[in-house]
C-alpha cells in the first residue's frame, strides 16, 4: 500500500487527518454485528432475544431484551452494561468486557429488536 502524501500546512493536514480517522471508525463500526457481540460476551446464558431467535443457555433467567432496549436511550444502556448506572436500584450483574465499538454496535441492535407486526 502506498502511503498517503498531503502537501498541506497545519490546520489543514489536521483536519483531513481527522475526518480520515473518523471516517475509518464509522465504517468500522457498521460493520460490527451486534448479534454476534451478543453471543460472543455470552449474554445469551441469561438474557434470551425472541425475535433473533435467541434462548437463554444458563439457568439464571433475566428478562427477553426483545422490544426493552428499544424503551431506554442508548446512553442509559452504554452506562448500565458497562456497571456505571442503575436500573430500578440495580447495576447489570456482568460489566460490558468488549471496545467501545462493540458496544456501541451491541446496543444499536438491541434497540432495533421489536416483536413482528401481527
Amino acid at each position: 500500500m502506498m502511503p498517503l502524501r498531503l502537501s498541506l500546512k497545519g490546520v489543514g493536514r489536521v483536519t483531513i487527518l481527522a475526518t480520515l480517522v473518523a471516517l475509518g471508525a464509522s465504517a468500522n463500526a457498521a460493520t460490527l454485528d451486534g448479534k454476534k457481540i451478543f453471543q460472543d460476551q455470552k449474554c445469551d446464558m441469561c438474557h434470551a432475544v425472541s425475535s433473533a431467535g435467541i434462548t437463554p443457555t444458563g439457568k439464571i433467567k433475566a428478562p427477553d431484551l426483545t422490544e426493552v432496549a428499544a424503551k431506554e436511550d442508548a446512553a442509559f444502556l452504554t452506562k448500565f452494561l458497562r456497571k456505571q448506572a442503575d436500573k430500578n436500584g440495580k447495576k447489570h450483574i456482568k460489566a460490558f468486557t468488549g471496545s467501545d465499538e462493540e458496544l456501541g454496535a451491541l446496543v444499536a441492535w438491541l434497540q432495533k429488536q421489536t416483536k413482528a407486526a401481527k
